[in-house]
């Protein structure tokens, strides 16, 4: 079964553009083969974990956009999604072997709402194209790691997050704030952008268990006129699995080569947790070593 959910709709002179995001149900697979998903609470799932039994939750989905023209009906949307659909009902684990094998990381939002960050020359087109369904002229060639699109439940709309290349360089800063890195934030519903940094951070929280260590706290800039940000901060941290995800009721999933976290905060309190699961070493699976060469590089003990 393929869900669909309508993202947008503005009407034309002639026509009605429709953006959507297609998924398919979650295919849960062992060793490539795909059984009944599990309750993921439960003791046999739970010790598919511990005896790192090489399975997978996996859920391919598409955001497009299409033209339908007037008079509008939805008989008229599903024929030009058919293609997409075919697509996505062709699907097997196979499909979800070859992209991890591109996955610098997976990012789970309260235990589920999975992306995945690629390396620009592994991208997905689907990821690619829903992007540039939402800013047509931005020059793709300045990305160096990239987002699959993911519900941001603050903003309200799907997000791509990127790196981009200009921000690769050591020293990072911004107005004299010394920056662990700094992420490029797409909004596909309003059309419009805004940045992330990444600052150092030595600030205690009294929602993040005290045996975790804090690395960052984020702030924006760079907000596209006409985008209208809430009041909120991101937290990372890294931690003892356990009590983290007891302390915000995450399910144990962690990744094969690390693990690290961070929590969303509006007026004070969490709204969303966040996994960062790595499976094999790559850009993003050190975090430690990440912070110790960017304190060196800033001067900072």
């Amino acid at each position: 079964m393929i869900n669909k959910e309508i993202i947008e709709q503005i009407v034309k002179d002639d026509a009605t553009r429709v953006t959507v995001k297609l998924s398919t149900e979650e295919i849960f697979s062992i060793e490539g083969v795909v059984f009944s998903t599990p309750e993921r609470q439960e003791a046999y799932h739970q010790g598919l974990h511990t005896d790192r039994v090489n399975h997978n939750h996996n859920r391919k989905q598409i955001t497009t956009t299409v033209w339908v023209e007037h008079p509008y009906t939805d008989e008229k949307l599903d024929l030009l999604l058919e293609p997409f659909i075919q697509d996505l009902n062709s699907t097997a684990p196979v499909d979800f072997h070859k992209e991890l094998n591109h996955v610098q990381e997976r990012c789970l939002v309260n235990g589920s709402n999975e992306k995945q960050f690629y390396v620009m020359e592994y991208c997905p087109e689907e990821v690619k194209q829903a992007l540039l369904n939402s800013f047509p002229e931005y020059d793709l060639d300045t990305i160096a790691l990239i987002s699959s699109p993911s519900n941001h439940e603050v903003l309200g709309e799907m997000v791509i997050s990127a790196f981009l290349k200009e921000n690769d360089v050591d020293c990072l800063s911004h107005q004299g704030t010394p920056l662990v890195a700094k992420a490029r934030k797409f909004c596909l519903t309003s059309n419009k952008y805004y940045d992330r940094c990444y600052g150092f951070c030595t600030d205690d929280f009294s929602f993040i268990p005290d045996s975790c260590e804090i690395m960052a706290k984020s702030f924006h800039i760079n907000v596209q006129e006409g985008l209208t940000l809430p009041d909120f901060y991101d937290v990372y941290f890294s931690g003892n699995d356990s009590e983290v995800q007891s302390a915000f009721n995450l399910p144990n999933i962690v990744g094969n080569e690390s693990t690290y976290y961070g929590v969303t905060v509006v007026n004070g309190a969490v709204v969303r947790a966040k996994q960062y699961c790595y499976d094999r070493v790559g850009i993003f699976s050190d975090w430690d070593d990440a912070m110790a060469r960017r304190r060196a590089e800033h001067n900072i003990e």
